[in-house]
C-alpha cells in the first residue's frame, strides 16, 4: 500500500486545487498568466518529496546508493583522495562526499537531500510554466516517473532535474547560461550533454523541418535497428559507455514496452492535430515544449527497437516538458474538460497496470 500513497496524495491535492486562493496571476515571458501559488505548489510537492526521501533502502537502485554512501571513507584526507580519483560522474559522487561530511553514516539524510533538490526543480518549473500545475504533478506520479527517477535512477535524474530547473534560460534563448547549466548537470550524469544540441533544435515553430528531420531519422533507425546497434557499438568504443550495447544484448533487453511509448507519445500525437493552434498562440514555452515532446517520442521509438534500459532512459530529459507543460495546455485550449477527465482515468489505469503487472509492487 505504501506505493499507492503518492497517487492517493496527488488526487487529494487535486481537490484542494478547487479551493480559493490556490491560483494567482503573474507575468510569464511577458504574458499575463494564471499560475499556482507557491503555497499550493509546496502543498502538492512536499509530501511527495518526503515519501521519496523516506523510501525503503532496498528499493531497486536505492540499495546500491545507500551501500556506496555508507562505504565512503571517514577521514577528511581519504575523502579528498577519493574525490581526486573520480573519473565518472564526479559531480554526483562529490556531492555524496560533501553530504557525508555533514551526516556521516546517515544515508537517509543523503536520500532526502537528493529528493529535495529533484522535487524543488520539478516544482519550480511546473509552477512557473505549466497552465495546470496539479495536472503536471499528477502525470509525473501516474506515469510512474516518480518511481523510475526519484526512487530509482537518482544519479541521472539529478542531471535531468538541474536542467529542468534551468528551463527559463532555454525558453528565453539564454544559450550561454543554459549550456553552462547543462555542463554542470553533466558532472552528475554525462548523458546530460545530449541536451546541448536539443536546446537549439527545439526552438521555433512546432513540427518544423528540424522536427520532421528527427522523425525521419527515427523511422530509418527503426527500420534498420541492427545496423544502428552496430554503429552505436563502434561509436562508443573508448568511452565510459563502451559496454552499453553488449550489456543490453547479454541482459536480453528487448526495448521499451510499446504501451509506455504510446502513453508518453500522447502529447505529441495531440500536438500533430492542433499544431496550428500552437503556432497561432505565439506562446514560446508551449512551442518549445511541443518540440521537446517530438524529440521525446523519437527517442522512445528508438528505445523500443533497441534498449529500454539504456536508450529508454534518455527521453526523460524532454518528456517532462511534454507531459507537464504541453499536455495541460492542449487539454485547456484544444481538447476540453471531458477529454481531460478521460485522460485522468486512463493515467490512473496505466499506473495500476504498471505497478501491478509491470513491477509487482501492489
Amino acid at each position: 500500500m505504501v506505493y499507492l500513497m503518492p497517487l492517493v496524495w496527488v488526487i487529494f491535492a487535486g481537490v484542494l486545487a478547487n479551493s480559493g486562493g490556490m491560483m494567482h496571476r503573474e507575468r510569464v515571458l511577458g504574458r499575463e498568466e494564471r499560475r499556482a501559488t507557491w503555497v499550493y505548489a509546496m502543498i502538492v510537492m512536499l509530501p511527495l518529496i518526503f515519501l521519496a526521501g523516506m523510501r525503503s533502502s532496498y528499493f531497486v537502485d536505492t540499495y546500491a546508493y545507500v551501500k556506496g554512501y555508507l562505504a565512503l571513507p571517514d577521514l577528511f584526507s581519504e575523502k579528498m583522495a577519493y574525490i581526486r580519483s573520480l573519473t565518472k560522474d564526479a559531480g554526483f559522487y562529490t556531492f555524496e562526499v560533501l553530504v557525508s561530511m555533514i551526516a556521516p553514516g546517515r544515508a537517509r539524510v543523503f536520500l532526502m537531500l537528493v529528493a529535495i533538490i529533484q522535487g524543488f526543480c520539478i516544482m519550480k518549473t511546473y509552477r512557473r510554466y505549466s497552465e495546470d500545475y496539479w495536472f503536471a504533478v499528477f502525470v509525473f506520479v501516474a506515469t510512474t516517473d516518480i518511481y523510475s527517477w526519484m526512487y530509482n535512477g537518482i544519479r541521472q535524474f539529478m542531471a535531468v532535474a538541474l536542467i529542468f530547473g534551468a528551463s527559463g534560460w532555454i525558453f528565453r534563448k539564454k544559450y550561454i547560461r543554459a549550456i553552462l547549466a547543462i555542463c554542470f548537470a553533466s558532472l552528475f550524469h554525462k548523458s546530460a550533454l545530449m541536451m546541448i544540441p536539443v536546446i537549439f533544435f527545439v526552438q521555433g515553430k512546432p513540427w518544423n523541418w528540424k522536427m520532421l528531420l528527427i522523425l525521419a531519422g527515427t523511422l530509418i533507425i527503426m527500420s534498420a535497428s541492427g545496423t544502428f546497434t552496430r554503429f552505436l557499438d563502434s561509436a562508443l568504443v573508448d568511452t565510459q559507455y563502451s559496454n552499453v550495447v553488449s550489456d543490453w544484448t547479454s541482459w536480453g533487453d528487448d526495448g521499451t514496452n510499446p504501451l509506455r511509448v504510446l502513453v508518453y507519445s500522447v502529447p505529441t500525437i495531440i500536438s500533430l492535430f492542433c499544431r496550428k493552434k500552437i503556432q497561432q498562440s505565439g506562446d514560446r514555452v508551449i512551442q518549445v515544449a511541443c518540440n521537446m515532446g517530438i524529440v521525446s517520442t523519437a527517442l522512445y521509438l528508438v528505445s523500443m527497437v533497441t534498449s529500454g534500459i539504456f536508450m529508454g532512459r534518455l527521453p526523460i530529459y524532454c518528456s517532462l516538458y511534454a507531459n507537464g507543460i504541453l499536455l495541460p495546455w492542449e487539454f485547456k485550449h484544444a481538447c476540453g474538460k471531458t477529454v481531460r477527465t478521460a485522460a485522468i482515468l486512463c493515467y490512473v489505469l496505466f499506473f495500476f497496470v504498471q505497478m501491478r503487472y509491470g513491477w509487482g509492487l501492489i
